[in-house]
């Protein structure tokens, strides 16, 4: 289980003293605990891989901001717990991938006009749960019901 995981890591890097990844980590299982309690029910698996996935996009929208604000500094920090978040996540599906899954649905679903993109961007979502960037599928859906 993921969460066993995060756990046993961060252990291992309190005491290998690795301050970043313990920081990391416990950030980590903060937004899971917040989305616990805010639920008010156990979660699963494919609940925390869309914290984790939602907190690596965060991260990464930061890094963004910190480049273009000149603080390489904070982008480094930033990037450094990215790699951390990406650990726990399923690899990254490749554009040519996900473009044959969206194919394929707006076959099955015979889409043909942007009114259909919401039926269609449901359905790959579900396929791809987590190993496919949502601006990425909804380009590709985009570019292919014109």
């Amino acid at each position: 289980m993921i969460l066993d995981e995060i756990n046993l890591q961060l252990k291992q890097s309190m005491k290998n003293g690795d301050k970043e990844k313990v920081l990391s980590l416990r950030n980590i299982l903060e937004k899971i605990k917040k989305e616990q309690v805010d639920s008010k029910k156990d979660i699963t698996e494919n609940i925390i891989l869309k914290i984790i996935a939602k907190h690596a996009k965060q991260l990464t929208e930061s890094i963004t901001q910190f480049e273009k604000g000149d603080r390489l500094d904070l982008a480094e920090k930033e990037k450094k717990e990215l790699l951390i978040s990406k650990q726990f996540l399923p690899e990254q599906m490749s554009e040519e991938e996900i473009k044959n899954i969206v194919l394929n649905v707006i076959k099955e679903q015979n889409a043909s006009q942007m009114s259909d993109m919401g039926k269609v961007m449901k359905i790959v979502i579900e396929k791809t749960s987590g190993m496919a960037d949502g601006k990425i599928v909804s380009n590709l859906v985009r570019e292919n019901l014109n």
